[in-house]
């Protein structure tokens, strides 16, 4: 708490003239988290509730009584690896569990947290790579099918050689695998064995983002989180007194290092709203109850979240415990949510930049100035981030120069080594082992990062690069507009056209034509406006709550092939599905149909001949 306040990129460059090795003590996770609970060992390290009820009583967990749990289960965890070290797959939701093995499992080996949303072959697929031993799962649970999941799973991973259930509210376990009774019987006030921790050992198999194909596993070093639990402080400053809320799942880079590590090693109170986390409806309906219950002094939650709390009323709560800043997830918060938020509840929302392969953060934006919306902040001490060209392969061609747009890349003690399947490091570095992001982005005269999107989701029509926040951002003022994507709808003639996707806000109307008109009006570039706009009842969400964009891409080629297919001769009928296929892009599936129920030679010749008008691969079949 003594760090100095960080808030320019030249306080950036002065901290940094004191070597790292001087800034931060501890550089395993054993270490920082030992020195978060030694802050208060009295204070709560856990708040967990059922239905984020801030009537409700719940479970509360001590720093000295959450590193009790922490020891037992890396104790339980090395005796079934066989005495050595081994990895650990989980299969569970936000509950106390989880942070027990999230926080004890790299005492004793590596922990690979695993979606539990996705499918029993992917699940497979993803503790086969890590080569789990044992598994932790949610036992039968109403309202959860993640052991009925993993018992499907189960039949695919041989490697698997033992298999721990939790108890969830209101579901059972069996006697021989209760995960509680079995590290009760474990030692509790030190580890049962030894075990020399180097600070390049690999804390945790994480899985990076996607909704499509198998995952990558990111390697998560001791040293990369640690630094990171190091480097959060120096800007945000929390401490034992603050009290956050976990609602984000605990198998991705954010819910486990900044939410998660970052929070026990300065001795903050967590309050888990639910197992469903954020999910639950009563974490959105009683949102301002339980700030004013557990006194929050700080939000961090998606942006998607934020949107959705701007049109709540606060029922009178009291909010004098929240402090003046709040963060909400990545680079994709948009403007308009940013300056409606704090214009309502008077808390300043503040975007950074980061990702798995980092182990989160690479920016973070400063406290105790005038806040850049749109940017995602400055560097984090000791990390250097910058901007590169790519040619048409995305192989590196140059620096970017002052201001220019480019890949972004990052090198730091944050990059992780590499994922664990060695094949998909091609393409991860850069020269010099510079981290390849995928984002575009560019810098500011202060050093201020602004991140324009991914680089598979730039729009290009006819050969002119259209960044989808440009829309998005733009979409967004729009009084009856909640949330915003735009992405491109494949075209014969441009390549790609942009169109744009909205939710709109709750009892808010507007016609899509309107809100096509509205972006038209703003956007000074014609070709950059949307060409379409669709309204949709729900945008699709990936699991960490951004807006996933796949799905829109898919449903945009089916419109456009769809209407393209409409002028087929002799009644012949075309029904289209389009999906994307990770590492190929996306595929159309046309299946026709005609009246006779025969095939028609030449009605086929010519959907093939519309369809070669793309650069979508397809395939046409016959129905019936």
């Amino acid at each position: 708490m003594s760090a100095p306040l960080i808030r320019t990129l030249a306080e950036v460059e002065a901290f940094e003239r004191v070597p790292l090795a001087q800034r931060a003590h501890g550089w395993t996770l054993p270490e920082v988290l030992a020195q978060g609970a030694s802050l208060d060992p009295d204070a709560i390290a856990l708040y967990y509730l059922l239905n984020a009820d801030p009537r409700e009583t719940p479970l509360a967990l001590s720093y000295a009584a959450f590193m009790d749990k922490a020891r037992q289960t890396a104790n339980l965890l090395r005796r079934l690896f066989g005495g050595g070290e081994g990895v650990v797959g989980v299969l569970l939701p936000v509950v106390p569990e989880n942070y027990f093995v999230l926080a004890g499992g790299p005492f004793a080996g590596i922990v690979c947290p695993v979606n539990w949303a996705m499918q029993p072959p992917q699940i497979a697929g993803v503790l086969n790579s890590a080569k789990a031993q044992v598994l932790v799962c949610l036992g039968p649970t109403p309202g959860f099918d993640i052991w009925e999941t993993a018992r499907e799973a189960l039949a695919l991973t041989p490697g698997i050689r033992h298999v721990l259930q939790v108890r969830g509210p209101g579901g059972t376990v069996d006697a021989d695998r209760d995960f509680a009774a079995l590290i009760a019987r474990e030692r509790a006030d030190a580890l049962d064995f030894e075990r020399t921790l180097e600070p390049d050992d690999t804390a945790i198999y994480c899985p990076t983002g996607g909704t499509t194909g198998l995952p990558k596993l990111a390697r998560l070093t001791h040293r990369g989180i640690a630094y990171k639990c190091h480097a959060f402080d120096w800007i945000h400053q929390q401490g034992p007194g603050d009290v956050v809320f976990a609602g984000t799942p605990l198998f991705h880079s954010g819910g486990i290092v900044k939410r998660t590590f970052k929070t026990l090693a300065h001795g903050v109170t967590m309050v888990v709203v639910s197992p469903h986390g954020f999910r639950s409806p009563g974490s959105r309906e009683n949102f301002w109850k339980l700030v004013e219950r557990y006194r929050a002094t700080e939000l961090s939650v998606p942006p998607t979240l934020m949107a959705d709390l701007i049109n709540r009323p606060t029922g009178g709560a009291d909010l004098s415990s929240l402090k003046k800043y709040a963060t909400a997830g990545g680079a994709g918060l948009p403007v308009a949510t940013a300056r409606a938020f704090e214009e309502k509840f008077g808390v300043i929302v503040l975007a950074n930049y980061g990702l798995t392969e980092n182990t989160t953060s690479a920016t973070l934006s400063p406290r105790g100035v005038e806040p850049r919306h749109g940017a995602s902040g400055i560097r984090v001490p000791y990390t250097q981030v910058k901007t590169v060209l790519v040619d048409r392969q995305g192989a590196y061609v140059r620096d970017g120069a002052p201001g220019e747009a480019g890949v972004i890349a990052v090198k730091g003690p944050g990059v992780i080594p590499g994922y664990v399947d060695e094949a998909q490091n091609r393409g991860l570095f850069f020269p010099e082992g510079w981290l390849n992001t995928g984002d575009l982005g560019r810098f500011d005269a202060d050093g201020y990062l602004w991140v324009s999107g991914r680089l598979k989701d730039l729009i290009i029509r006819g050969g002119h690069n259209i960044e989808p926040r440009v829309i998005e951002d733009t979409l967004l003022r729009h009084r009856a507009v909640e949330l915003a994507a735009a992405v491109g709808r494949p075209d014969g003639y441009a390549g790609e056209l942009p169109v744009a996707y909205v939710q709109l806000k709750s009892g808010a109307t507007a016609s899509a034509e309107e809100i096509r008109l509205f972006a038209r009006e703003r956007i000074p570039e014609r070709g950059t406006a949307p060409a379409d706009v669709y309204i949709l009842e729900r945008l699709p969400l990936t699991d960490v709550n951004k807006i996933s964009k796949a799905p829109l891409r898919c449903d945009a080629a089916r419109r456009a092939f769809c209407a393209a297919l409409e002028g087929l001769p002799a009644g012949v009928c075309a029904s289209v599905e389009v999906s994307e296929i990770q590492g190929s892009g996306m595929r159309a599936r046309i299946a026709l149909s005609s009246p006779a129920g025969c095939r028609d030679a030449a009605a086929e010749a010519r959907a093939r001949q519309i369809m070669d008008g793309y650069t979508t691969g397809y395939e046409v079949a016959w129905r019936g």
